[in-house]
């Protein structure tokens, strides 16, 4: 250690150099990134809101304010206050607050979420929408291209009959059958 870590707030008539101050709180902090301390990290409590529990894992209770600064003012406190450790201690009209302002900031989040989703699904209606156009075209020609082809198969089918009957010296449709032979023979 043995580095010196004070710091003296400048006066109003000093001039303020960014750059100077940044690169001051810079030093400062640089051989917390090499640290191995870890913060203790205390179940189900958060700094934000109504506590649900104390630092030393029991239930916070409230209790009332006689000061003369704020009588009758409620508070979170622990039972165990006494002990000479670190307890939870907060104004109870302040962790409301708190806890409204983010059950606000939570349903903006939801109401972001929901139209965002909402305008997810407009793109994916008019998607299934183009879809099933061309699926319709689709289809349509498909079924245009199956009547072609089959047509075209009866139609080679048709002069195939008729072009091998005509080789076969049979009658075609435009000649009459007479019933007569030949004498010639």
């Amino acid at each position: 250690m043995g580095k010196d870590y004070s710091y003296t707030q400048p006066s109003s008539s000093d001039e303020f150099d960014m750059t100077s101050l940044l690169e001051a709180e810079a030093e400062l902090y640089k051989d917390e990134v090499n640290s191995t301390y870890e913060a203790p990290v205390y179940a189900g409590e958060g700094d934000a809101g109504i506590p649900s529990t104390c630092y030393c894992g029991s239930q916070p209770i409230v209790a009332t304010s006689y000061t003369a600064k704020d009588p009758g003012r409620l508070y979170y406190t622990c039972e165990n206050r006494g002990d000479g450790e670190s307890h939870i201690w907060k104004w109870c009209d302040v962790a409301v607050t708190e806890e409204i302002s983010d059950h606000q900031r939570q349903m903006r989040l939801l109401k972001d979420h929901g139209f965002e989703f909402g305008q997810r699904l407009d793109k994916l209606q008019k998607l299934v929408y183009e879809l099933s156009k061309k699926q319709t075209r689709v289809t349509n020609g498909l079924a245009l291209g199956v009547c072609v082809v089959v047509s075209a198969f009866v139609f080679i089918g048709l002069a195939v009959i008729y072009l091998t009957g005509a080789a076969a010296g049979e009658p075609s449709h435009g000649q009459a059958v007479t019933g007569k032979t030949s004498s010639h023979g």
